[in-house]
């Protein structure tokens, strides 16, 4: 059996080949070259050894997984049809890289361009499908490509980079071609070359349909945090990460949009933004306060006690107020911002509903129950559960 050994921003990820099938064999080298991958003529016998590792067979993934389950880091792509394949090997090294560094660094859904003699780079962070490759393709034949797809940022704000193959659609019906990026004109960065640094994040607003002539326009912090945080992965699973992308956004002078139809006509402003110096959001932009995750109660013997969701984590800037739990960061309204934040400590129902009313005055007790219900299926506040007797 043999294998590919890459490492993708520095995870290194054995890719073994059990099933005699050139055609994938060769495709893979040729699109992953970027990521100079090192032939292993025996994967077989590394596969055991491998704390990530991706089995590309037509054998079924419960069959593999049962042979291979004390791998850490297991997957299987079935290869049985060589397209489909290379498109699913692509997210499955993506997953790896993701798994390898959720919580420790900054992971956006981005393309990365940088200057090669400044060595700062730009985040073009974008939903899938709204044209984060297309702007790769075309600037990476003016500046250097890191990636397009996930952006792997440092606490030093160094990119790990991804300089994975360019998933073009050829055809709507069809999978994801693969291309090299080097065979498409792009100046491909060394995939051990950590020395570009993060220096802005564009979040990238696609126009279609018509013409719009190329625009940038800053993001305040509030919205910056909404969107972006859409697009991160391992955010919520990193301590204090609210406050960490926060603070990246603050050092980096603040998210802006970028509004265009075509990514060629917006490359004067892209460079435009790579020249200008760092600079960090004044005072009056920047300021924030974090609050972090609560102490969660499992049980409690008194009575109709709340307490903040767990996990959930809270942030004000610019007179706006947002909660993160779960997997999503979303926008609250003053009232229950209040209610969220005077629960450092799980309260009565009764406590509640006094200190709300020594901030907004009377509130009746129908009204009160209700607005708890709503803060409760919004998931933001929950009841503790009573002990068992």
């Amino acid at each position: 059996m043999r294998g590919l050994l890459v490492s993708p921003a520095g995870v290194t990820i054995l890719l073994a080949f059990e099933d005699d099938n050139p055609q994938l064999w060769v495709d893979t080298q040729r699109a992953w070259a970027a990521l100079a991958p090192e032939v292993i003529e025996d994967a077989g016998a590394r596969i055991a050894d491998g704390e990530r590792v991706t089995v590309l067979s037509s054998r079924s993934a419960d069959e593999i997984t049962q042979q291979w389950g004390d791998i850490a880091d297991l997957t299987v792509v079935n290869s049985s049809d060589p397209e489909v394949a290379a498109e699913r090997l692509t997210v499955d090294i993506t997953l790896h890289l993701l798994r390898e560094y959720a919580g420790t660094a900054h992971l956006l859904h981005a393309a990365v361009l940088g200057d090669a003699s400044s060595h700062r780079a730009l985040a073009l962070v974008a939903p899938s499908g709204t044209g984060k490759t297309t702007a790769a393709r075309f600037l990476g034949e003016h500046l250097t490509y890191l990636t397009d797809e996930t952006a792997v940022v440092m606490p030093d704000r160094s990119i790990r980079p991804y300089p994975k193959p360019l998933s073009i659609i050829e055809d709507a019906q069809q999978p994801k071609v693969q291309y090299n990026p080097a065979d498409l004109g792009l100046r491909v960065v060394a995939v051990n070359d950590y020395s570009f640094h993060l220096h802005r994040i564009v979040v990238l607003n696609r126009v279609k349909g018509k013409k719009a002539v190329p625009s940038i326009e800053p993001l305040p912090l509030a919205e910056a945090l909404l969107t972006i945080s859409e697009q991160s992965s391992g955010l919520m699973i990193t301590e204090r990460g609210l406050e960490e992308l926060a603070g990246l956004l603050v050092e980096t002078g603040g998210a802006v949009k970028l509004t265009y139809s075509e990514i060629t006509d917006a490359l004067p402003l892209i460079l435009s933004l790579l020249h200008q110096d760092e600079d960090q959001l004044p005072a009056s932009e920047a300021g924030f306060t974090y609050l972090p995750a609560a102490n969660f109660l499992v049980n409690s013997d008194t009575p109709d006690l709340y307490q903040r969701s767990e996990g959930s984590t809270g942030m004000v800037c610019q007179d706006r107020y947002l909660v993160a739990q779960g997997n999503s960061l979303s926008e609250v309204s003053i009232y229950a911002w209040d209610c969220w934040e005077m629960l450092a400590q799980p309260l009565p129902k009764t406590e509640i509903h006094v200190r709300l009313q020594e901030l907004y005055g009377p509130i009746p007790e129908r009204g009160f129950e209700k607005s708890l219900l709503q803060l409760e299926r919004a998931g933001l506040l929950l009841p503790v559960v009573a002990s068992q007797l």
